[in-house]
């Protein structure tokens, strides 16, 4: 299927299936359908539109939360606007992205060495397209560049945005509401996909992965990159088929993966080939 995003992160074993609250908004085409969920967080606030729609047939990772409602999201939240003005700066409207004065990385050569429950932050999404992005969670022992196989979820079905100030059906997200992924085993890694182009039921006319040879298109629709020595890596997709004007800045989200690994990742000595 594709070439992947590696993580190693905590352990999956015995995490519950929950279902959504019920006094969430659903929308979409999905016909009120509840979805299920592998993770949840404790003392942040729920968003209050969760879709009704669900990509593939997967799972959730979990639930919407609201930007800056727990204290680790309150301090993403303070670098929000730094990382939102790099990308202002650096991925363009209809300008190809290069990577010129970026940190970036290949995004092939993303893998964890130390256990930790990554989240996943919205921060950017400008694309006539309704879009969304999932995630898949393999088991990969050495580290490979090849298909994990594992369990595939959906982070979030609609990253609508557009510069919207409010959430609404239309606009369900607002830069810095976030996902939490569910805790794996150490050695297995995390591949992320873009659903592109999803009709009213979430079904996406296309998904994209990292590496031009899992796509259809022969293009490489995924980038990564750090913006600073945090422990932030902003991921970014271009949506469009072919490649498009090549922004690579339709769906765009900030993966939280803990110091340690952020500091791995940075040196060139310790990442995989």
């Amino acid at each position: 299927m594709h070439k992947s995003l590696m993580f190693a992160v905590l352990a999956m074993g015995g995490l519950s299936l929950v279902s959504a609250p019920a006094n969430a908004q659903f929308w979409g085409g999905g016909g009120g359908v509840n979805p299920t969920y592998l993770a949840s967080v404790t003392g942040a606030s729920l968003s209050s539109y969760q879709t009704s729609t669900i990509p593939l047939s997967y799972s959730f990772c979990s639930k919407t939360y609201l930007a800056a409602s727990d204290t680790t999201s309150a301090t993403f939240q303070a670098l929000e606007p730094t990382y939102m003005s790099y990308i202002l700066s650096n991925l363009k409207e209809g300008v190809a992205f290069t990577g010129a004065g970026l940190n970036q990385l290949d995004p092939e050569r993303l893998y964890f060495s130390f256990a930790y429950a990554p989240r996943c932050y919205f921060i950017y999404g400008y694309a006539a397209f309704i879009d969304g992005f999932g995630v898949t969670i393999g088991n990969v022992a050495p580290p490979t560049e090849s298909e994990p196989v594992g369990t595939n979820l959906t982070c979030m079905s609609d990253v609508h945005w557009n510069g919207s100030t409010s959430r609404s059906s239309t606009y369900p997200v607002l830069p810095g509401d976030f996902i939490q992924l569910p805790t794996v085993n150490a050695g297995q890694q995390l591949a992320f996909m873009c659903y592109s182009n999803e009709n009213s039921n979430g079904a996406p006319a296309n998904v994209w992965y990292n590496g031009a040879s899992n796509n259809s298109d022969g293009f490489q629709h995924m980038i990564a990159f750090f913006p600073d020595n945090s422990q932030y890596i902003i991921i970014g997709f271009e949506d469009y088929p072919g490649g498009g004007d090549q922004d690579c800045n339709d769906v765009m989200f900030v993966v939280d993966i803990g110091a340690n690994n952020a500091a791995a990742l940075r040196s060139t000595s310790s990442m995989p080939k």
